[in-house]
């Protein structure tokens, strides 16, 4: 017998046996418990039950603001690959999110999952390109395998006398700022909330399920930094920062190479270095330095006839007044405080 079936997310943890629960980060009860808690969301569950047992299921969010009316399998997500084996589940899933969100658009973000792409339900909407570095090969041949670049990169900042280590619970807010001050005056976007961050070191670091590296100069000033997740067999790399104007420290190559000797040591074997956009050439290739593997990740929707894609000019006028140059970073955090959570 198949039944179909829908949960809130903190009840499912509670009260179901989800299969294969640790299958990537974006899908993890953890991760969900932040996405819950930082944002204030409710997470579903739609499930397919067969004989007794889950066969099939999907985290997804119901978003209803100012911006945007969707269905998001997952939101604050990099990608969320569901747990369903057959295109005929995808069919069965997706008829009834439609069926009970009839005006709101349906967004899946997916990685490896073909099933939601050959099921004839959705089109693609956009492709980024992914990165996973295979490490279960030793330390010194995952050295080896870095190109030169980067490993000239790495000497460069033990050259120049960088050092690296855990940052402690009271560093976090160094961390964050920094983080803003980034994608503030060089990407003109908001960081999260810090309480985001505050989540992720309760749900991840406090439990040793993560860490945050912070690379520190001659002189003890705090320059760069960056947060890593393990979920199952893998190291995420979550967020990189750094502060402008160091360049010459090449932190991020320090830290990312720290990143993935540390993960060595945990027994892990895989860093998931994340998505990024088709044209964002500088990052693409730092990533390929790494020797890690690259793949695109198609996203895929659909839009009901006749649907308004989004109140996309409000946003675009409030991240910029929020993240003009003369604005104080106090103001810039408080703005990214109230927008935050509409952006699921």
């Amino acid at each position: 017998m198949t039944i179909l079936r829908t949960i809130l997310a903190k009840d499912a943890f509670d009260k179901l046996v989800l299969p294969d629960p640790e299958r990537n980060l974006f899908s993890s009860p953890s991760w969900v418990r932040v996405i819950m808690r930082a944002y204030g969301v409710k997470v579903f569950v739609k499930y397919i039950e067969r004989n007794g047992k889950i066969d099939a299921y999907v985290f997804y969010t119901v978003v209803k603001n100012f911006l945007e009316w969707k269905v998001c399998v997952l939101s604050y997500c990099d990608y969320c690959d569901a747990h369903i084996s057959s295109v005929e589940d995808w069919q069965a899933i997706f008829n009834e999110l439609r069926r009970e969100y009839p005006k709101f658009r349906i967004v899946v973000r997916s990685l490896r999952d073909e099933g939601v792409r050959q099921s004839g339900c959705f089109q693609e909407l956009s492709r980024e390109y992914y990165h996973c570095l295979d490490i279960a090969l030793d330390v010194d041949t995952l050295w080896k395998n870095l190109k030169g670049v980067f490993r000239n990169q790495v000497r460069q900042a033990v050259r120049k006398g960088l050092t690296v280590r855990p940052l402690f619970r009271h560093e976090l807010y160094a961390f964050f700022m920094m983080h803003v001050r980034l994608r503030k005056r060089k990407y003109g976007i908001f960081a999260q909330p810090y309480r985001f961050f505050e989540v992720v070191w309760d749900e991840f670091v406090s439990r040793d399920k993560g860490f945050i590296l912070g690379a520190f100069a001659p002189d003890g000033r705090l320059i760069g930094g960056t947060m890593y997740l393990v979920c199952g067999e893998t190291l995420y790399y979550k967020i990189n920062t750094s502060t402008l104007g160091t360049l010459e420290y090449r932190s991020n190559n320090l830290l990312l190479w720290e990143g993935i000797r540390m993960a060595c040591e945990r027994g892990l074997k895989f860093v998931d270095l994340g998505s990024s956009g088709l044209h964002q050439d500088g990052l693409v290739a730092f990533k390929d330095s790494t020797g890690a593997g690259r793949m695109e990740i198609v996203h895929v929707g659909h839009h009901p006839q006749g649907y308004v894609f989004s109140q996309k000019r409000i946003l675009k006028v409030y991240t910029r007044l929020f993240n003009a140059p003369s604005v104080p970073d106090r103001v810039t955090c408080w703005g990214s405080s109230l927008i935050y959570h509409f952006l699921a």
